[in-house]
């Protein structure tokens, strides 16, 4: 089993409910276990500013699966959640990232890890100061 800490956000409709269900279906999966979860966040949206504001929280899980397995059951859940896509980096409903993966390294064009914008995203910094973690910390682990 390997830890992971997923990123899960979004910014339409009820945003809160997104999150519940999704940490709900994640907690159901077999070959992952949710470890712990941060409280969620308001937080402006990034890169394409013109849009609502994301509701983010991050979850630090136990799994068996794969970086890439575990990506497939993310993008699967998205679409059984109600994501519609739109443009990149627009409105979502819920948005499920991969932000770290014990002991992998991966850069191909589904799959960065960890993701690239770990220490750079002030969100993901706040959040993941709940579990005393810092971007550096992980990205030394």
């Amino acid at each position: 089993m390997s830890r992971a800490i997923l990123s899960l956000g979004g910014n339409v409709g009820d945003r809160q409910r997104y999150l519940a269900q999704a940490c709900a279906e994640l907690g159901r999966q077999t070959g992952l276990r949710i470890l712990r979860a941060t409280t969620t966040l308001d937080n402006p949206a990034l890169l394409v500013e013109d849009q609502a504001p994301f509701l983010n929280q991050l979850l630090e899980i136990e799994t068996a699966l794969s970086p890439e397995d575990l990506l497939d059951l993310l993008k699967s859940l998205e679409g059984r959640l109600g994501r519609i896509d739109r443009f990149r980096y627009g409105p979502r409903e819920i948005d499920l990232d991969i932000l770290w993966f014990e002991g992998e390294l991966r850069d191909s064009n589904n799959l960065a890890i960890p993701h690239p914008a770990l220490d750079s995203r002030a969100y993901v910094r706040q959040l993941l100061a709940q579990w005393e973690l810092s971007p550096e910390e992980l990205l030394r682990a």
